[in-house]
């Protein structure tokens, strides 16, 4: 009664084309900034080729593009900083301009989708039945991107080069989207019930009919999804949240299935690839974790180290080599700690515990004794440095401490990590190994998942600016010691890279100690690299003095405008300036490069969680 199926399905198709279109823009914009990227740096990258070209814009509409919605928060600056109702309780972040129009359109379809139906009808509850059909095809449609949006292996973050952490936020959105649907479905049911034979007859059809038993189930279920995942809620136990928020999807969608199934339903296909997507994506994750953390001879093991600031440096030694590169995260496990639960991390950095050292022992003996000293001191490190000649040397790798039951082999991999205490899973971690002799826990089983994300390349850029607060740290070094390597090796753009981190107190220079002197004997360093460290709260002033032009030290907060003017003045190419770290400082490296988008040719890459 009232249900146009024809129509029903041509709305069903213009969704999915709307997708796909934008899938395929998408797609068509990335291999044109990879191509351009591609181009510019095989023009750029022999030493002492002029890239003055790349300097400047020279167009004024991709700037304001970029200003205006590709960079552009919702509204002023406000982007990654949560909002918060108090200090305990936070209610998430605003997406930005660009997402918010993604968005707000795609919503605006189900809406109008929903709503074009046949209003001259006499009977109410024909279109009541009209719409009860048309929320519920198009609910079942959204199942298929609100599940492949929420996968970490999604497909679609490869092939279009769009973050996690976007996919993400479109997932979030898509699946309340869905939920309204639902909802609006059986009320429609209920209503269109209710007509025929009041609250008695919807009460016998759930009794009598499987299938819509199944489908209030699903309804239920999907109520309580909303529900659970409001932003405090979700932010404040999030643990607990991801396990009750898996479980209630599966049985939501396994209520559609059988809803669907038992009517005879054209619309089961759907929910028949949401199990493939979801059990493959499962299953592939299973073989990865498996393939990297398991071999003939050895299994992962995880040494954790607790510093000062409450952190903790974790080193996961894999039996077979990781394949990380600059910028990529990847997911731990400790099941002594937090069972089954995986939590994301930046990878810090990744080396061969086994690296040939015949001739490079009295240097190794400098370093090691230069690390054992409370602070960071540039002298004392290039002092054991000059221990040895390094003119025909490339880089001493100090060699990672191995737990005794690893085999290593050449394809053994030492993958490092820093996690601050927060609550839960880093909380014990943290409690544990400050409890530890030596402040150490070694041999602990464990299991690294990844890698995933990195798909920002630096190379094509004559200046790269790196920013990072705290343990965004961690996201920034693999890319010096990349565009270090590729600057000696003559194989990248970049000509000058500039690290700017803030930190609370110096105590935080350990946490990255042993990987700052890995860099500092690089080929090029002096050249190409700046270090530029600020101390927020520096516990005497004497710890914020600089050493040397290399590291330069300033007490105070950083001031992020004034530091990228000064970088733009004295760039070299094309410039890259990327971030890691708490929302409010995101934002404010994000409102600096905006406001300079203009003066030259300047791109923008933030790294963030928002889970």
């Amino acid at each position: 009664m009232g249900v146009n199926q024809t129509q029903n399905w041509l709305f069903v198709d213009a969704l999915i084309w709307s997708l796909v279109i934008l899938c395929v823009a998408t797609f068509a914009y990335r291999i044109f900034l990879r191509s351009n990227r591609h181009l510019r740096q095989l023009v750029t990258m022999t030493r002492g080729t002029k890239q003055h070209y790349f300097t400047e814009n020279h167009s004024d509409i991709w700037p304001t593009l970029k200003k205006n919605l590709i960079y552009a928060p919702l509204f002023t600056k406000r982007h990654n900083r949560e909002l918060q109702l108090s200090k305990a309780i936070g209610v998430g972040t605003l997406p930005g301009r660009f997402h918010t129009l993604l968005l707000v359109l795609y919503a605006a379809c189900n809406l109008a989708y929903c709503l074009v139906l046949d209003w001259h009808q006499s009977n109410a509850a024909s279109v009541v039945a009209e719409l009860r059909g048309r929320s519920g095809i198009l609910a079942s449609i959204n199942l298929i991107p609100t599940i492949l949006f929420a996968l970490r292996n999604n497909p679609l973050i490869g092939i279009l080069g769009v973050s996690y952490d976007t996919f993400n936020l479109l997932h979030r959105w898509v699946a309340r989207i869905l939920i309204v649907e639902s909802i609006v479905h059986t009320l429609c049911w209920i209503a269109n019930s209710m007509e025929s034979g009041g609250l008695r007859q919807v009460h016998e059809s759930l009794a009598t009919s499987t299938s819509y038993r199944w489908g209030m189930i699903a309804t239920v279920f999907f109520v309580f999804i909303l529900c659970q995942s409001l932003s405090p809620l979700r932010h404040a136990f999030y643990e607990t949240f991801l396990t009750g928020h898996r479980i209630a999807v599966l049985f939501a969608v396994i209520g559609v299935y059988v809803h669907l199934d038992k009517a005879s339903l054209p619309q089961k296909p759907f929910v028949q690839c949401v199990f493939m997507l979801w059990g493959g994506e499962w299953l592939y994750r299973i073989y990865t974790i498996l393939y990297y953390n398991v071999s003939r001879h050895s299994c992962t093991k995880v040494r954790v180290e607790a510093m000062k600031n409450e952190a903790c440096r974790v080193t996961f030694y894999t039996p077979r080599a990781f394949p990380s590169t600059p910028g990529q995260h990847a997911h731990v496990y400790i099941p002594s700690l937090g069972w089954f639960g995986s939590h994301p991390f930046s990878v810090a950095w990744t080396a061969s515990p086994t690296p040939t050292m015949e001739d490079g022992a009295i240097a190794a003996f400098e370093l090691e004794r230069a690390r054992r000293r409370s602070s960071i001191s540039e002298i004392d490190l290039e002092k054991a440095i000059a221990a040895r000649n390094f003119a025909n040397r490339t880089t001493i790798t100090t060699r990672p401490i191995v737990p005794d039951d690893i085999i290593t082999t050449g394809s053994t991999t030492a993958v490092s990590f820093v996690m601050r205490a927060r609550t839960g899973f880093t909380r014990r971690l943290y409690e544990r190994a400050a409890a530890a002799p030596n402040r150490t826990l070694d041999n602990l089983a464990g299991a690294i998942e990844g890698p995933y994300g990195g798909h920002d390349p630096l190379g094509s850029y004559g200046t790269v600016v790196l920013f990072a607060a705290g343990v965004g740290i961690t996201h920034q070094m693999l890319y010096v010691r990349q565009l270090l390597a590729g600057y000696a090796a003559g194989t990248v753009s970049t000509r000058k890279i500039v690290l700017v981190w803030t930190v609370p107190d110096s105590a935080s220079f350990e946490w990255v100690r042993p990987w700052m002197e890995e860099l500092l004997p690089m080929p090029g360093r002096r050249e190409a690299l700046k270090l530029l460290l600020f101390v927020t709260k520096p516990r005497n002033m004497r710890d914020v003095v600089s050493a040397s032009g290399f590291v330069q030290m300033h007490g105070g907060r950083c001031n992020v405008q004034e530091v990228l003017d000064k970088e733009i003045w004295e760039r070299v190419g094309a410039m890259c300036v990327t971030v890691c770290g708490p929302g409010a400082f995101a934002d404010g490296v994000r409102h600096a490069v905006r406001e300079r988008i203009h003066v030259g040719n300047l791109d923008f890459v933030e790294e963030a969680f928002t889970y």
